[in-house]
């Protein structure tokens, strides 16, 4: 028997994704899906690109404020001890590699402190299949919900039943002129 070793597929790879849900959520199963947000768990390419950028961008404030807090103390530091020139740009760099790292975990911990409460995580070969297979499993456990009937307002529910014919000469009768007898 043959057995080929090489060359072989090397594109199995699996996306993670951490599933979020914003608090109050709608009663309708269906709503509460497309509320539902999927943050992809593993390195950003545009946080550690653009670092500071990246932070404003997703609203990050506080995390903004602690990278120009490390960017700056670290520069004074390096040029106290008169070499800041040749690191400081190796600085920024950890600090970008940091950011990339853990963008996901800053914007859950975000997520978590406006009120959104984690419901797992999911893995797949990208974001269409993470929906998918989480979908799967979570749908069927929620409650189906009966659609609400509109409330009957009074004018409609004491008003009688008026016969075809009548609302047919009754239709343009604002513009006539009452008949004098």
């Amino acid at each position: 028997m043959i057995v080929t070793i090489w060359p072989f597929p090397t594109h199995k790879h699996m996306t993670v994704f951490t599933v979020h849900e914003p608090p109050q959520p709608p009663l309708d199963r269906i709503d509460r899906a497309e509320k539902m947000v999927f943050l992809k768990d593993g390195f950003v390419w545009s946080a550690f690109l653009f670092g500071p950028l990246w932070l404003l961008a997703n609203r990050l404030w506080l995390a903004t404020l602690a990278y120009l807090g490390a960017s700056g103390g670290g520069y004074l530091l390096l040029e106290a001890m008169g070499i800041a020139d040749a690191l400081f740009g190796p600085l920024v760099l950890a600090l970008n590699v940091i950011v990339g790292f853990e963008a996901h975990w800053l914007n859950s911990i975000k997520l978590e402190a406006k009120g959104w409460s984690t419901l797992g995580s999911v893995s797949g070969k990208n974001l269409t299949d993470c929906e998918r297979r989480f979908f799967e499993g979570w749908l069927p456990k929620q409650p189906l919900v009966p659609p609400v009937a509109p409330a009957a307002s009074p004018s409609t529910t004491t008003a009688t039943a008026v016969p075809a014919d009548k609302l047919k000469r009754r239709r343009f009768t604002f513009f006539r002129r009452p008949r004098e007898a």
